[in-house]
């Protein structure tokens, strides 16, 4: 059970868990629902450099999981340390754009993907053009505004993004995070520690 909740919380998806392993993608691709392939942005596609921390509710099935991520985005790469609701370090991924190093304590069982964690928060956060040109052939952006996203494939809406409190456009604020492909829900409160 330890294993089951480490995964499902430090996804930033439970599609650590649930979706296939994919060893063949290229080091920037990963299958971020049935049928939707993305590849990595670089960091500085984000525009702007930030510092974040964000408290995830992830559920999955009947399960409800809670974790912490800090975040720190520079043109030169993405880092996020993962913890656990005790503070300990499970684990840290850093994307440069050309290089994904993955550290991870111990205990964190290997279905956690480090490529899913950080797919999730550029589809979170990054700008629609940025995701856009990661989507593969056959998924879309459908919907988008400041407010939301909505990423299909064949015309079925896989992941929905809301933003549910904050100002659109900064990292700061609330979110709900529905891949209805994977069946997982992500509630997120995210803080900006510096601009």
């Amino acid at each position: 059970m330890r294993r089951v909740v480490i995964a499902a919380g430090l996804g930033l998806a439970g599609c650590a868990v649930v979706g296939p392993a994919s060893p063949d993608l290229p080091k920037g691709q990963v299958v971020v629902a049935p049928g939707i392939a993305f590849s990595l942005p670089l960091p500085a596609t984000l525009g702007r450099s930030v510092e974040a921390s964000q408290l995830v509710t992830a559920h999955y099935r009947l399960d409800t999981y809670v974790f912490e991520t800090s975040i720190s985005v520079t043109p030169a790469r993405l880092l996020v340390v993962g913890t656990d609701m005790l503070g300990r370090r499970a684990m840290t991924i850093e994307w440069t754009g050309t290089d994904l190093k993955t550290e991870a304590a111990p205990w964190v069982p290997p279905e956690l993907r480090a490529r899913n964690v950080i797919a999730d928060i550029m589809l979170l956060h990054w700008p629609e053009s940025a995701v856009r040109a990661g989507l593969a052939q056959g998924a879309t952006i459908r919907e988008t505004d400041p407010a939301h996203r909505v990423i299909a494939v064949d015309g079925h809406d896989m992941i929905r993004i809301d933003r549910t409190a904050g100002t659109p456009g900064s990292w700061s604020g609330r979110w709900t995070y529905r891949n209805t492909g994977w069946g997982y829900d992500l509630d997120i409160q995210s803080s900006v520690a510096a601009p």
